[in-house]
């Protein structure tokens, strides 16, 4: 048992995120994140006030993976006309969705207010405006309120997409989220561009 960290909130947050990603956000819990991290049951209490401020920490930093992503998968094809930047991005949000699936079940959570955590807000706010900045491209001089409607189109179905196909993802038998993305890449991009058109 360590009772001397160097940062302590850091490995607990690390903790966490391990936790949350092999076993779920459910089965967490302040104390097994303390176990995780060699540290006693109440270390975790003197950064953390309760378990949903700790799950609010894990879900930030999804949606800031989530938006690095976001923005490599656009600028690996900087040169490219809009559409091909849109159509990255939509497969880097899904290969994230997929190889991260118990983190980003947490990230879309109603267990977590984000109005109640300014920085998980913040970065929530983050991942979504890179498709509103794309959109912005893709549709030149869109209304704000046709802009809204796409955005919220485009996630939703960037969402139920990840829901969908997570289902098809036989735990026992295919631990690997890319063999997933490696069948549906081609059709993936198909049904992207005639949704442009709708």
């Amino acid at each position: 048992m360590k009772y001397h960290h160097g940062n302590l909130k850091e490995e607990l947050i690390t903790s966490a995120c391990k936790i949350c990603e092999i076993s779920g956000h459910d089965h967490m819990s302040l104390r097994s994140i303390a176990k995780e991290a060699s540290v006693s049951q109440t270390a975790p209490y003197r950064h953390f006030k309760t378990k949903e401020c700790l799950l609010a920490e894990v879900s930030r930093r999804g949606f800031d993976e989530l938006t690095k992503r976001l923005r490599a998968a656009t600028s690996k094809v900087n040169n490219a006309n809009a559409k091909d930047r849109f159509l990255e991005m939509g497969l880097a949000y899904l290969e994230f969705g997929l190889e991260k699936r118990k983190t980003y079940d947490l990230m879309h959570s109603p267990v977590i207010d984000k109005l109640e955590f300014p920085e998980l807000l913040d970065s929530a706010t983050g991942a979504f405006e890179e498709l509103v900045q794309i959109l912005k491209e893709l549709f030149p001089g869109i209304s704000e309120d046709s802009l809204g409607k796409k955005c919220i189109k485009f996630w939703a179905m960037m969402h139920g997409l990840v829901g969908l196909l997570d289902m098809k993802i036989e735990p026992e038998t295919d631990t690997n989220a890319g063999s997933a993305m490696s069948v549906v890449k081609d059709d993936f991009r198909s049904f992207l561009e005639e949704s442009l058109e709708i």
